[in-house]
């Protein structure tokens, strides 16, 4: 099975972190014996880069004979209306929900983005989205599938932590808050996650808070075992994927009932999904320290292992392949 592969975030030297899940899927897919095209839109360099990709997708993809087009994110899915060839469109969270600004109202740009990602899942033969929250903002389409991103559990395991702080260069003996985001991004509310830092010290708990972004997947990892508690109070998410790599590596996570939160830290313990707002997160928190421990949470994302989440994106694929007529063509013997 030949894939197009359409995306505005694919990870590199400059920015190792930008789109590691999108890399995960392709690299898993291709185990399973589909062959990937990449074709990378730098929106992030201009805006006409879109508009660059909405003139070359069609005939690329006519000359790559791929079968299958699967474009991430809405922008991406914007782009892609004009091939001929079966189109998948993988909505990521803002795109679909938006993208609040500091005072939690919707901008105009993303409002715009919003409208481009309705128009691409309406062209798309298959739409993907990351959460229930995501389907419900979606009208109504034949072919919606919610299928989370997936988690590499071999890179987030659980390494003791006085290992991962010394490998780190952590210094201190007091309890780690990680916030995996960027503090500039208004969507990820790090003014609460300050405000839960201070009330915390002043109860007299020797607490530090760990701001970690734009890093390689390996040192989030370290991160991650190095920390006490993952704190995520955004205002808005799709499905987080620093949620599902906190439970991989039996970080206790406190979030606020964003995405699927609820849904992935169910029956996860030590750890809560608590109101947005210092006292609640604060009273969670408290009450994961006084653990000390790990989260069970390894074993509860088991099901959204890599090679999992592939085949039910193979199947997708499959399906969307099927409905179109002709012939599907085989992947790796025995993938199922």
């Amino acid at each position: 099975m030949n894939v197009l592969v359409v995306t505005n975030m694919y990870p590199s030297a400059a920015r190792p972190d930008w789109g590691t899940f999108v890399r995960s899927q392709v690299e898993s897919l291709g185990r399973l014996g589909v062959t990937n095209r990449l074709y990378e839109i730098e929106g992030w360099k201009s805006a006409m880069r879109y508009v660059r990709a909405w003139s070359e997708l069609p005939a690329l993809a006519r000359r790559e004979h791929a079968d299958l087009v699967h474009a991430h994110y809405g922008l991406s899915g914007a782009a892609a209306m004009r091939v001929t060839a079966p189109l998948v469109v993988s909505f990521c969270g803002d795109d679909v929900l938006g993208r609040p600004d500091r005072n939690g109202a919707i901008t105009a740009k993303s409002r715009l983005l919003v409208r481009l990602s309705l128009a691409a899942a309406r062209r798309a033969d298959a739409v993907i989205v990351k959460s229930e929250e995501m389907r419900r903002c979606l009208p109504p389409l034949a072919d919606v599938e919610v299928i989370p991103n997936g988690v590499d559990l071999a890179r987030f395991t659980p390494l003791p932590r006085a290992e991962a702080r010394r490998r780190l260069g952590w210094e201190g003996s007091g309890a780690v808050l990680l916030f995996a985001a960027n503090p500039n991004e208004p969507r990820k509310n790090f003014p609460l996650a300050l405000e839960v830092e201070r009330r915390l010290r002043e109860r007299g708990h020797p607490v530090q808070l760990v701001a970690v972004h734009g890093r390689p997947q390996d040192e989030m990892a370290l991160a991650m075992s190095a920390a006490d508690v993952l704190l995520l109070p955004s205002l808005h998410e799709g499905s987080p994927n620093v949620v599902k790599e906190a439970m991989a590596a039996a970080l206790p996570v406190v979030a606020a009932p964003v995405g699927d939160c609820a849904e992935r830290l169910l029956g996860v313990t030590p750890g809560a999904v608590v109101a947005r707002e210092p006292e609640a997160f604060v009273a969670a928190v408290e009450a994961v320290l006084a653990t000390g421990g790990r989260s069970n949470g390894r074993e509860r994302i088991a099901p959204l292992e890599l090679s999992v989440v592939a085949k039910r994106v193979l199947a997708v694929y499959e399906r969307v392949l099927a409905r179109r007529g002709g012939a599907v063509p085989s992947a790796r013997e025995g993938h199922r």
